[in-house]
């Protein structure tokens, strides 16, 4: 199924961050900070690998995207840590959005980094017709 046969309700959304912007985030020291943008799945994720600040800097960059996908269509009011992006069981990044009335979504997520940058871009879909009033 194709995104025009599920709805012509979609946004688009991307974003690059410079991965500097967390580079210096101890999980500890910064956690009031940290606690404000991810979750703690994601933060576990994250501090799993070795590059932390490169994955903390791609999920802040799609939780960006999305935000800015979901804008298009009239969806506001999201929070960040409302947004949760997890890696499937073969590492494709997943989205969950833990807020009632955002069920009715697809999201589609790409993310990537490389020394310096990170960058996200989605595609949300209203999978049925949402009431923006």
């Amino acid at each position: 199924m194709s995104i025009g046969e599920e709805s012509n309700n979609f946004g688009i959304g991307t974003d690059i961050e410079s991965i500097d912007r967390f580079i210096r985030r101890d999980r500890t020291q910064d956690s009031a900070f940290l606690n404000k943008i991810f979750t703690g799945t994601e933060q576990e994720y994250c501090f799993s690998k070795g590059t932390a600040a490169a994955h903390l800097t791609a999920r802040y960059a799609g939780k960006e995207a999305i935000v800015k996908a979901l804008t298009s269509l009239g969806r506001v009011g999201l929070n960040y840590r409302d947004i949760e992006i997890i890696n499937d069981k073969n590492g494709v990044p997943t989205v969950k959005i833990n807020k009632v009335g955002f069920d009715d979504l697809r999201i589609h997520l790409s993310l990537s980094h490389c020394k310096d940058k990170a960058i996200a871009f989605t595609i949300v879909v209203e999978t049925t017709q949402h009431n923006k009033n």
